[in-house]
């Protein structure tokens, strides 16, 4: 045996064995397979088992700045208050905690633990369940779905960030040329609110400044899906910027662009602060918080409200999209992700109740100038961040500077999610095709990133918006997310073991985590994701435009089309496996192959001495870098 090994080992300097060894009838086999032109930097471990270099993060912050730059983003300051809004303020926090205690902490926990300890992306680390590949593929496609549009929020950001710079905010007057005899800016003198009376009573209702300008001038939105009417291309353009910026905070890596990730990361809050200090010194402020804060039990039984408030967790947290699994794959094997990950998940519901508090503010005083109830204040879609930020930065001194950084603060938050889910997206596919994506990375990354910019320009033509709400409603949150994080949920405590996850916290970080932890996994956030998708399925409701209509049902089949990208996946690639994957073993052979990891697996980035090495393999041990049984 030693002698195949050492043979194994024999070669010129120029040639670094990569030896894939297996067992065969008692016998070791090793196959060296590194072409003599193999790239500089590969490692062998102590058998010759390629290891890949991935990238570590350099600090001891480094990681959880990346987990706040990626969870703490649009979903919280765009996303997180428009879907309060829509449910009524406090009935829907309530319902938020809820799942943030059964679902999201454990589940996030979970994924960056099991990225830091198997060293891969949301595909490859089901090699030591394979049955569930499926899952990671799911991941893949979620993933896909929201980076689609995020570069298109950032583009709105943008815009206004631009518009900014104007003496007088394009949003403040009705004197442009996008406004219509029912605009209101809150200012208005007797006579102009004579005018404005005249229409009221024909049964038209009035629109504000700052509504206008985001329907009529940003989006120019026709009022349905399939009247696209043009591009926008002040837009196009913008979202192209979004893009070149994506590509290079990306081009060497996401471990080395570590001032991108502080800044964003860090930044966003000291303008969160500023626009929460100011709303609330607004007159009416406290209505709108009163709004936001207190619970309407009856609302408690509407059906949309658990959906809402369920899917948003599962998105708010980046959970399911296969992100946190690639951003830990980059820790250090001793690294306290644990630690991280708890503190991650607090930081992340306070940024979402703090920005929610900020928004609600604004509205109670947008409601107090319009002397409508906050819940007719504005449309509960999409927009409302581009509702809310417009009209407080109007209130501010030195309000060019602070409405430049509000949505700067808007377009980081979007720029760092999207750089993340990139990183996810890619690492997922780097370790599923390393020869032709890891080889030419920067060629491939920027073909990538055309090839979502070319997605994203349905949503910036005049029917964008509602093109952006389809796609973020179907095909990154909702049922789709829903159905992957249960399989993922399923795969990870009942495949690859509640309990070896448990010891592989210990086993990295040389404590045990409690018992409750294995329950909550195993038991807990399962039910609760299957639960919520059930009732998601039973209850389910079209699509609404801003001012209640429904979407037409072909727009309903198309987004259920996009849920069904991802959901398919899982059964399509177990059926694959069952059937194709194996064919030496029998059926039954394939299916405990597939839903059972060897009783021994060995972590993705630790040092091993020949002694160790040979003990693996002779308890039939399994690499889950380069998935090679040793049995």
């Amino acid at each position: 045996m030693m002698e195949k090994l050492k043979h194994a080992f024999d070669g010129d300097e120029n040639h670094v064995p990569a030896v894939r060894i297996g067992m065969h009838n008692g016998e070791v086999d090793a196959d060296t397979s590194l072409p003599p032109d193999a790239p500089a930097g590969r490692k062998t471990s102590i058998l010759g088992v390629e290891v890949i270099d991935r990238g570590q993060w350099s600090g001891p912050l480094d990681f959880l700045m990346s987990m706040i730059a990626y969870a703490v983003g649009l979903g919280n300051v765009w996303r997180f208050p428009y879907l309060c809004f829509k449910n009524g303020g406090g009935s829907f926090l309530l319902v938020y905690a809820i799942f943030f205690i059964m679902a999201a902490v454990p589940i996030f926990v979970m994924e960056v633990t099991i990225g830091q300890y198997l060293q891969r992306g949301a595909m490859e680390m089901w090699s030591m369940c394979p049955l569930f590949k499926g899952v990671g593929i799911g991941n893949v496609v979620i993933a896909f779905m929201c980076i689609a549009y995020f570069c298109v929020i950032v583009a709105w950001a943008l815009f206004y960030m631009i518009s900014s710079f104007s003496a007088t905010f394009p949003w403040e007057t009705c004197d442009n040329w996008w406004n219509t005899p029912v605009c209101l800016t809150g200012k208005e003198n007797a006579t102009a609110l004579a005018n404005i009376t005249r229409y009221l009573k024909s049964g038209v209702a009035t629109e504000t400044s700052v509504e206008q300008f985001w329907e009529r001038r940003v989006l120019q939105q026709t009022e349905n899906i399939h009247e696209f009417g043009g591009i926008q291309w002040e837009l196009l353009g913008l979202m192209f910027v979004a893009w070149v910026i994506v590509y290079f905070a990306l081009w060497k890596g996401i471990t080395q662009a570590r001032k991108f990730v502080y800044f964003c990361a860090l930044f966003p809050y000291l303008l969160i602060i500023v626009l929460l200090i100011r709303g609330l010194t607004l007159p009416g402020a406290m209505n709108g918080l009163h709004f936001y804060l207190t619970p309407n039990m009856t609302k408690l039984a509407d059906t949309t409200v658990w959906k809402d408030a369920g899917t948003q967790v599962f998105y708010s947290y980046g959970v399911g999209f296969g992100t946190l699994i690639a951003l830990g794959s980059h820790n250090k094997f001793n690294h306290n992700s644990f630690r991280d990950a708890i503190i991650m998940c607090f930081i992340n519901g306070s940024t979402s109740i703090l920005a929610g508090t900020a928004i609600f503010s604004i509205l109670g005083y947008m409601s107090f100038v319009a002397n409508k109830p906050i819940a007719d204040i504005v449309k509960p879609g999409v927009g409302l961040a581009f509702l809310a930020y417009p009209e407080v930065a109007s209130n501010l001194p030195l309000k060019q500077l602070w409405a430049f950084l509000f949505f700067l603060m808007i377009t980081i938050l979007g720029l760092d999610s999207q750089v993340c889910m990139m990183e996810g997206l890619f690492t997922a596919l780097e370790d599923t095709f390393p020869t032709l994506l890891r080889k030419h990375k920067k060629v491939s990354l920027l073909v990538t990133c055309i090839f979502f910019f070319l997605l994203g320009i349905p949503m910036v033509t005049h029917a964008g918006a509602h093109w952006l709400t389809l796609v973020d409603a179907y095909g990154a949150s909702g049922i789709a997310l829903l159905f992957v994080v249960f399989f993922e949920v399923v795969g990870l405590s009942w495949g690859f073991g509640a309990e070896r996850i448990r010891n592989a916290i210990h086993e990295m970080l040389g404590f045990h985590v409690s018992k409750v932890w294995p329950i909550i996994w195993k038991y807990t956030a399962p039910l609760v994701t299957a639960v919520l998708f059930v009732f998601c399925i039973i209850m389910y409701a079209p699509l609404k435009y801003p001012d209640g209509r429904d979407f037409p049902m072909w727009a309903e089949l198309f987004g259920l089309g996009l849920s069904m990208c991802s959901i398919i996946s899982i059964p399509a690639y177990a059926i694959y496996y069952l059937l194709c994957k194996r064919s030496n073993l029998s059926f039954k052979e394939r299916l405990h192959k597939g839903l059972h990891p060897p009783k021994n697996i060995r972590p993705g980035n630790k040092a091993y001495t020949v002694e160790e090495e040979m003990e693996f393999i002779d308890k039939g041990g399994k690499d889950v870098r380069n998935n090679n049984d040793y049995k």
